[in-house]
């Protein structure tokens, strides 16, 4: 059950959490190394394979986010590639009734996001996500992923928050342990299963539907 005061302060994820993933994980394992093969003669899945490899060794820092280092690695235009397919990305199943809902409250509402602020404002133009919420703080900005603490503390400082006083919503658990441990009183994990409280206080919902239907 998530409870809130009129000051708490909302800041949630947004890939994972409000839009459907399905999106970013076809650029990665499927137009990306579509584009990969054919400028290398490498085969699909060979390229898919270096792909993967790569991304598990950046998996928790900047690089792994951020287009400019897969566009130097690989000799590639990630947004060309983005801009040139037809498919655009989606709101997950219940999210958009779920921000409707929270729009009615006059908490202060942030996105945080470790997305590339390209891609994200790219998604911003299929999908009107950012008119409900104050701001997007983007942890490219800051120089340091959201598994970090100094993100925490650079988001406390620039957003003037009271972590006793908000809530975080995000879809990866080594994101979410990092928000418990920089002292972030309410954390939901979403995540598929029955909900419960973990032993570091993160309480899991299977959507942000599931979450917002809890608010008291």
């Amino acid at each position: 059950m998530v409870k809130l005061n009129s000051t708490t302060a909302i800041l949630s994820d947004l890939d994972g959490v409000i839009l459907d993933l399905a999106y970013d994980k076809k650029f990665w394992e499927l137009w990306l190394p579509e584009q990969v093969s054919r400028q290398t003669n490498k085969s699909i899945e060979e390229a898919k394979a270096e792909i993967m490899t790569e991304i598990d060794i950046q998996r928790g820092t900047l690089n792994f986010y951020d287009l400019n280092y897969w566009d130097n690695l690989l000799n590639v235009d990630c947004m060309q590639i983005f801009q040139e397919k037809e498919e655009r990305c989606s709101y997950l199943a219940g999210s958009y009734d779920a921000l409707q809902r929270l729009s009615t409250l006059k908490n202060p509402k942030y996105i945080l996001t470790n997305g590339d602020p390209r891609i994200q404002e790219y998604k911003a133009e299929t999908q009107n996500f950012l008119e409900f919420f104050d701001s997007i703080f983007y942890s490219m900005h800051v120089g340091y992923p959201k598994e970090s603490k100094e993100f925490w503390a650079l988001a406390r400082h620039n957003l003037n928050l009271e972590f006793e006083d908000a809530i975080f919503i995000d879809d990866d658990l080594k994101v979410v342990t990092a928000a418990a441990k920089a002292g972030i009183k309410q954390v939901a994990w979403i995540t598929q299963g029955k909900n419960r409280i973990l032993q570091n206080r993160v309480e899991t919902f299977a959507s942000l539907a599931d979450l917002v239907s809890t608010i008291t």
